[in-house]
């Protein structure tokens, strides 16, 4: 080795060591740290507090913490020259997704916001975002409310017996609760140690049984109003006032439920919220409360939507992949895809009745049906999702929900054809609509049919309400045909003819029944219309409709004692009772008129009673489904002479007047436009029984409301037979 390379090896630096990291100070407290999460530096930071960690929240040694810092920002000047301090989040951004009004489902930016905090949780046990009072002052005022609510639920005794009879009478109808999964909810809000409710709060409760005691409150309502006004011995002491109803007792309860469900904002939404809400509508419309009622429903079906169940797509994924969770997982996506089915329904019904446009639009998809299962399992861990096999096995309650969705498809198509107002371009849709409400009625399963029904299951006890069933089902599709024609009965007499027997029809069927229903009134408003304007039209139907118009009076007489619409309706009842008889020349009941005794029913007269009895009405001999033969009600009574029939001088409108005129929606103007009917300024006293009425012949009656020129009460008000 030379010289040269002697210096060269000792001119080379030594190897060096790895520089040390610098160590910087954490300034997050220990969960931020831990979670990767940006600290606000309070003790306990906004994100301790909303996860309700605030005993966990610690901060290393040496740690300057934001409360020391805000200490030293204080004294200085320009901090105490500043108008307004600065102000921290006091929760993740994705738990406001929902107040501001951002859906956290879907591709949303909200949503995938939600799942990256989701992912970087590191396996909490808790669901990000939940929705914490900021400050314990909040936390103790939430808490006081919670629980002075919940105290307002009845006692264990009356609980039961409440619950029963809501099981026994009205769960039938829409199949809305699951039995099993409330009494397994119920048993788990009974084992609640009172020392939660009074220390920790409902935070400390999962989002369903926090939300459990507003269903509890919908369904003791609910099953209030079944019970007769007279006094009873064991219901009564639940009464805190002198002359309380069950109704208005009823009222409190279902109030109480709704304060429960607002209590959480829309934070963090579960089905119990929705179910919740739905039956919340379900009370209404029983209390008459139908514009209450529509806002409702639409409400739950922007929730509903907000948890996704208007997609598949969306449908929750299991919790893991094991066989138990995996079913789990199963029965509770029949549950969401049932109670969205039942808003979908309510949505389209009462935007046919009411004239009111939905919040759904069956354009854009609509998830799948549930499945008709034979019975809702005890153990959803262990039982399959099977379909029930049709034939063999028992009808279900969603048996009927399911047929009366396919009953809803063409309401869908009337609603598209009211867009074309009275004068479509070409009437051909119109009467496939129709052809399509026939055909349903061929395809009605036997069991739900009302001539030649299958009844191998009717004596059943737990089949009580298939009878009843079967009338419902049967008035809804004599509805869809009145539906589909009524904008056209003064254009087409095709509609005309179809309508006046769906009217009539439907009327019959609610006499078996004694039901208020909401399409009565329609029915009523519609027939008379008809004849005012056109009264030598179908004068085989004038008995008939003559018949079933003082029924139909006479039952919302009786029921208007405890039905408000009801009561409401007797005015505009009589005047067009006035006005119906003097068009077609007879004032007086037909002889097959019922008698005042006679039309009083044993049940309640709330909407949605049921008759038991099957009836074999609107079908053919052979036992095949026809468009509505109104059949011996055609006939004229023997003691009708035809002259009878006809006014002495017939009124005719003029054609523009008639060219103009809007659609008829009784009960929304009923109910929106404060439809009312006067006689000389005073309103006139009910009708409470068959037999003529005072003043028919007074021609003084007019229709009051805020209703527009070119409708049929403005037009009802122009009539004037005798001038002719």
């Amino acid at each position: 080795m030379d010289v040269d390379s002697l210096d060269n090896a000792a001119l080379e630096p030594k190897e060096r060591a790895p520089p040390k990291k610098r160590r910087r100070v954490v300034v997050s407290c220990t969960e931020c740290h831990r979670r990767k999460q940006k600290c606000d530096r309070e003790l306990p930071c906004a994100n301790c507090r909303s996860r309700n960690k605030e005993t966990s929240c610690t901060y290393e040694t040496g740690a300057p913490t934001a409360r020391a810092h805000h200490e030293k920002r204080k004294s200085s000047p320009l901090y105490q020259s500043s108008d307004s301090p600065q102000t921290v989040p006091s929760a993740p951004l994705s738990s406001m997704a929902a107040t501001w009004g951002y859906s956290q489902t879907g591709t949303s930016t909200m949503g995938f916001l939600k799942k990256i905090e989701s992912t970087t949780s590191d396996g909490d046990d808790e669901s990000p975002g939940l929705a914490h009072p900021t400050s314990q002052q909040e936390n103790l005022i939430l808490r006081e409310k919670y629980k002075a609510l919940v105290r307002q639920l009845p006692a264990k005794v009356y609980l039961d017996k409440l619950i029963a009879i809501y099981f026994q009478k009205f769960n039938w109808r829409y199949a809305a609760v699951d039995e099993e999964i409330f009494y397994r909810q119920l048993q788990e809000w009974n084992k609640l140690p009172f020392s939660i409710l009074s220390s920790t709060g409902p935070h400390a409760l999962s989002p369903d049984i926090r939300s459990f005691p507003a269903v509890l409150f919908q369904i003791i309502a609910i099953a209030l109003l079944s019970l007769p006004e007279s006094p009873d011995p064991v219901f009564d002491a639940l009464k805190y006032a002198g002359n309380m109803t069950f109704e208005d007792l009823a009222r409190d309860y279902s109030e109480s439920g709704s304060d429960i469900g607002s209590l959480f904002g829309k934070q963090q939404l579960t089905v119990t919220n929705v179910l919740a809400q739905f039956l919340r509508a379900f009370f209404l419309k029983n209390t008459n409360c139908v514009v209450e009622c529509w806002h409702v429903i639409s409400v739950a079906i922007r929730d509903a939507q907000e948890l996704g169940m208007h997609r598949d797509s969306l449908d929750p994924r299991p919790v893991d992949y094991s066989i138990e969770e995996v079913l789990r997982n199963h029965w509770l996506i029949q549950r969401r895809r049932k109670l969205y089915m039942l808003l979908v329904l309510w949505d389209v019904n009462m935007a046919v009745v009411l004239g009111r446009p939905g919040c759904i639009n069956s354009r854009h998809g609509l998830p799948s049906a549930p499945v008709d299962t034979p019975v809702s399992p005890k153990d959803d861990t262990s039982t399959p999702v099977i379909p029930r096999i049709s034939g063999k096995d028992p009808p279900t309650a969603l048996t009927r929900l399911l047929w009366w969705n396919r009953l809803a498809d063409p309401l869908r198509d009337i609603q598209d054809l009211e867009q074309e107002g009275q004068y479509p371009k070409d009437f051909s849709k119109v009467d496939r609509v129709h052809e399509q409400i026939m055909a349903l009625e061929d395809e009605k399963p036997s069991v739900l049919r009302l001539v030649n029904p299958d009844t191998r299951w009717d004596a059943l006890e737990a089949m009580h309400w298939l009878p009843g069933a079967r009338n419902v089902l049967a008035q809804l599709h004599h509805f869809s045909i009145m539906a589909l024609h009524r904008p056209y009965i003064f254009h087409r007499k095709e509609s005309r003819t179809e309508a006046l027997k769906a009217s009539l029809e439907m009327l019959e069927l609610q006499k078996r029944a004694f039901m208020m229903f909401f399409g009565s009134f329609d029915a009523i408003v519609l027939i008379a219309s008809i004849y005012v304007v056109f009264p030598r039209e179908h004068e085989e139907l004038k008995h008939a409709a003559l018949r079933n118009f003082h029924q139909t009076v006479q039952r919302f007489s009786v029921m208007q004692e405890r039905n408000p619409m009801a009561k409401s309706a007797q005015g505009v009842l009589k005047a067009i009772l006035a006005k119906f008889t003097k068009a077609i020349g007879n004032s007086s009941a037909p002889s097959g008129a019922e008698t005042g005794s006679e039309a009083t029913p044993s049940t309640s007269t709330r909407e949605g009673t049921d008759s038991n009895t099957p009836s074999t009405f609107g079908r053919d001999t052979g036992g095949r489904s026809t468009v509505p033969s109104i059949g011996s009600l055609t006939e004229p009574s023997p003691a009708a002479s035809n002259s009878a029939l006809y006014p002495a001088a017939e009124w005719m409108p003029p054609a523009d007047n008639l060219a103009g005129l809007a659609p008829l929606f009784p009960t929304s103007d009923l109910l929106f436009n404060d439809l009312t009917a006067l006689q000389g300024g005073d309103m006139p006293p009910p009708i409470l029984d068959g037999g003529p009425s005072a003043n028919l012949d007074d021609l003084s009656w007019q229709f009051g409301g805020d209703f527009g020129e070119n409708t049929m009460w403005q037009l009802l008000n122009q009539y004037q037979p005798g001038l002719v």
